[in-house]
């Protein structure tokens, strides 16, 4: 009797490197780790900017609009080890819902970094829970 070996879990398709804007100064080795072995670096062109030489995987600015662009952008590098730069943490208003809606949480390896909203509850002591989040992001001024 043979037996089959143990079945190894599937690698995330993709990793979300939340970045500040200290940089790659800021990164934990995990982060440092993933954005130097990646093949493909989707990000904002000044999240790109931030990355140094090292890191030599093909740049890829996200297109305007980018929503409507997420997957096709990534069924253009489906196969290839990709990261994906997202500004403080992807998961608070940022860009890992997006790619949560298009991949599923099985497919994705999210590195957060701290929010904005952390960096300014912080400031000005105000617990975070007890702040009130508004975002403009993707929506007109006016709804504010």
């Amino acid at each position: 009797m043979t037996l089959a070996p143990p079945e190894q879990p599937v690698p995330p398709a993709v990793t979300v490197v939340g970045i500040g804007a200290d940089g790659w100064a800021g990164l934990p080795d995990a982060a440092r780790t993933e954005l130097i072995d990646a093949q493909v670096l989707i990000g904002g062109e000044r999240q790109l900017g931030l990355l140094p030489a090292s890191c030599r995987g093909q740049r890829v600015p996200w297109p305007s609009p980018l929503r409507p662009a997420v997957p096709g952008l990534l069924a253009a590098h489906a196969g290839s080890r990709v990261a994906v730069l997202a500004s403080g943490d992807p998961m608070f208003y940022g860009i890992g819902r997006a790619l949560t809606e298009v991949l599923g949480t099985d497919a994705l390896r999210i590195l957060p970094h701290p929010s904005s909203v952390s960096y300014a509850c912080a400031r000005i002591g105000w617990p975070v829970e007890d702040t009130e989040v508004v975002t403009l992001v993707g929506r007109p001024a006016a709804r504010l």
